[in-house]
């Protein structure tokens, strides 16, 4: 380095030049991103992905009094609503990180798991009709829609379910 005077010198040696490095990871590299509760954490997932959402689905989402559940591309949920925490039994912060098969038991019926799996598997949306059990254990009914979320690019990037709680006899074992 060129300095021009003392006073530049005696600046050089009380801050001597770092190596500065790149960023190692990044938002892609995140695997969890912690979120608000409430509205504001849907909104910011939506904006951080970068969802495309048809305006139906849009107004289900934001203008509903179901319970929402978004999970990642590996079943990994990443949001609850307070509708859901209320139907379940269940905190935000205890699903955070969880499957979705937490909710389900020994009542809840084989064939619609499998619909269910298998329409995931395919990125396509599903309706269906099952039994869940609260945090308590307690059974309740649920009726369940399902869509696969994509991104700009057309990328799948989230599921998002809307459920709605039903009586138990209503849901077939």
């Amino acid at each position: 380095m060129d300095f021009v005077g003392p006073y530049d010198k005696q600046a050089a040696k009380q801050h001597p030049p770092t190596l500065l490095t790149p960023l190692l990871a990044g938002w892609e590299f995140r695997p969890n991103l912690v979120l608000p509760t409430g509205a504001e954490g849907l909104m910011a997932l939506a904006k951080v992905r970068n969802w495309q959402l048809t305006p139906a689905l849009r107004q289900k989402l934001f203008n509903n009094k179901l319970a929402i559940i978004v999970t990642d591309r590996n079943q990994l949920i990443q949001y609850v609503n307070t509708h859901f925490e209320q139907m379940s039994g269940y905190s935000y912060h205890e699903m955070i990180g969880q499957r979705p098969n937490l909710l389900q038991g020994v009542g809840t019926s084989a064939e619609v798991r499998q619909r269910i799996r298998q329409a995931i598997a395919q990125q396509q949306s599903v309706d269906e009709w099952l039994l869940n059990y609260r945090k308590d254990q307690t059974e309740y009914g649920c009726h369940i829609r399902i869509w696969p979320i994509l991104n700009h690019r057309q990328e799948l990037v989230n599921f998002v379910a809307l459920e709605q709680e039903v009586a138990p006899d209503v849901v077939s074992v």
